[in-house]
């Protein structure tokens, strides 16, 4: 009896190994060929660059100036530093230097208190003696170089008006509008004097070809 039931046992056993080794061998056969597909891969979104305006806000400061110049290339060596009087302009003014000819920003309290202190600025003016040079205002800051010493402005050698395209470049991006009086011409709006413009050539008008002379007829004898 005993021996019957073993073998009863063993008889199961044997055939539920094999149902489940045959289950597991079906399951995969039906994963290879008809499986769940692969899920797909999250499509990455590129935020746009946003590049950001160097355009100061008004009123700016001689600080903001400064250090922009700077970070543009222009190896400006500061002096010092000036407060201004209480209720007096400009408020304050950065003394500085730049390729051996003094660079001076000054901060107005308002782009119409430098309005005001520039007001005797007219087109087609040029510094006179005892004015720098080169004078650039945008909104309420002033940035003058050169020296105000001798009978009249030095102008700028080759060097200096490369570095002049470039500062002007700066500014421009920092303080636009720009207004400049300078000894040199620049491409300023309402510089003074302003940039000479390209004489457009008038074409010339081709002759006309003159008419010849009809012969003259000889007297019969």
């Amino acid at each position: 009896m005993r021996a019957s039931i073993a073998r009863a046992m063993r008889t199961v056993t044997t055939r539920g190994v094999r149902s489940l080794v045959l289950l597991v061998i079906v399951t995969a056969a039906a994963s290879a060929c008809g499986g769940t597909p692969p899920s797909a891969s999250p499509i990455a979104v590129v935020a746009p660059v946003v590049t950001p305006d160097p355009h100061l806000p008004d009123p700016a400061t001689a600080n903001q100036v400064f250090l922009a110049l700077g970070s543009a290339g222009l190896r400006l060596t500061a002096t010092n530093a000036v407060s201004g009087a209480p209720g007096k302009e400009p408020v304050k003014r950065i003394n500085a230097a730049y390729l051996g000819w003094p660079l001076i920003i000054s901060q107005y309290s308002s782009s119409s208190a430098l309005t005001r202190a520039t007001n005797g600025w007219r087109p087609g003016d040029l510094p006179g003696q005892g004015e720098p040079p080169i004078a650039i205002t945008g909104m309420n800051i002033l940035v003058e170089w050169g020296p105000t010493t001798g009978a009249e402005p030095k102008v700028p050698d080759e060097k200096k008006d490369e570095a002049l395209t470039v500062m002007i470049g700066t500014l421009d991006k920092l303080l636009s509008p720009l207004h400049a009086r300078t000894i040199v011409p620049v491409p300023v709006a309402g510089s003074t004097p302003a940039p000479t413009a390209t004489a457009t050539p008038t074409p010339t008008k081709t002759p006309k070809p003159t008419k010849s002379a009809k012969p003259t007829k000889s007297p019969k004898p």
